[in-house]
């Protein structure tokens, strides 16, 4: 009798499309662009670039909510009406975020060209919903490409963080504060809960961050029986501190077999690195995810949940952003991901 290939290993050998760099977005008049309106100088990045090679395309605005005074609504509203681009708008309430995949589908749905899904200033939360949405659909992934802009600057600096960890260590009540404060709540939408059958035993697979907020509400609301921690590596090396940080700062090793390392900028790694969780334990136990690593590891967290039903997506909502100024700045390397081949071989 000839063995049936599990869904988990047809993932596992699956060929996955490359992060291609990018000097310029060309849309066609039927595609269109989805953005969000975040703080942060690259959420606008991607849609300039489309509109400087001279498309002329439908540009789908999503309305972060609650609203912070530094997001570029109105800014890309501006740059939408110069361009001459239809422009349409959809709010996303990061505190009743649920079905919200729905929503963006049925915006979308009368559009007969390709989606461009443009992550640069979307939170991760919104990453995964809106690629398990376009996933979803009839064609799957068929003319979906992921867009995305790297910053030029990612604060906090190295010297930022040590000064923070001297005074953790001086007194065990300071409360290391870098970007984020405080969690909204572990949310959990309707959308990307679990189909398995809840059991005793679960496992969190955790991005650690320097919001050190993040992953104590998770293991205190959540309890779970085991966590891994999958610890992103960033490209550049004058960057790659960063990784030793984050563990210094949530107490954290890097010895496996509870922390992987993964890049944050290839989702390849850390595509496989879920892959490989989920065939070792999700026979055994309930498998919780929580996307807070990088942009595109939360792309890869969205494409693996695609496929992958009986897996929990919880999410750690931030309650306080700190000035945006301790966010990412400029505007740097562009990326495409055409996601078509995942749906061709699936």
């Amino acid at each position: 009798m000839q063995r049936v290939e599990r869904l988990d290993e047809r993932l596992a050998s699956l060929p996955k499309p490359l992060l291609q760099q990018s000097r310029e977005f060309r849309l066609a008049a039927d595609d269109c662009l989805v953005v969000c309106a975040g703080f942060e100088d690259r959420a606008i990045g991607v849609l300039k670039n489309a509109i400087a090679a001279g498309g002329v395309f439908t540009a789908v605005i999503i309305d972060y909510r609650p609203i912070v005074p530094e997001n570029r609504l109105a800014e890309m509203r501006n740059v939408c009406q110069k361009a001459g681009l239809r422009a349409i708008e959809v709010i996303y309430d990061r505190e009743n975020p649920a079905d919200f995949g729905t929503i963006l589908n049925e915006k979308i749905s009368g559009m007969a060209g390709r989606v461009f899904l443009d992550v640069s200033a979307m939170s991760r939360l919104l990453i995964v919903q809106s690629l398990v949405a376009l996933g979803r659909r009839a064609c799957g992934f068929a003319g979906c490409v992921v867009a995305y802009a790297e910053a030029t600057i990612y604060p906090p600096t190295q010297e930022e963080v040590e000064l923070a960890l001297r005074h953790s260590a001086e007194d065990p009540l300071y409360s290391i504060l870098l970007l984020s404060s405080g969690i909204f709540d572990v949310t959990v939408v309707p959308e990307l809960s679990s189909t398995a059958v809840a059991g005793d035993q679960t496992r969190l697979v955790a991005f650690p961050t320097f919001s050190t907020d993040q992953l104590t509400a998770l293991r205190s609301e959540l309890a779970p029986s085991r966590v891994t921690c999958i610890h992103g590596v960033p490209p550049k090396p004058e960057n790659q501190w960063r990784t030793a940080a984050i563990a210094r700062i949530n107490q954290l090793g890097l010895a496996p077999p509870d922390n992987v390392l993964a890049s944050t900028l290839d989702y390849r790694e850390t595509f496989d690195c879920l892959v490989e969780l989920y065939n070792a334990h999700s026979e055994r136990e309930r498998i919780l995810v929580s996307p807070t690593g990088s942009k595109m590891q939360s792309v890869a967290v969205g494409l693996f949940r695609t496929f992958i039903d009986d897996v929990q997506i919880v999410y750690p909502t931030p309650k306080e952003f700190r000035s945006p100024q301790n966010y990412t700045r400029g505007v740097g390397q562009l990326y495409s991901l055409d996601l078509g081949a995942i749906s061709a071989e699936l």
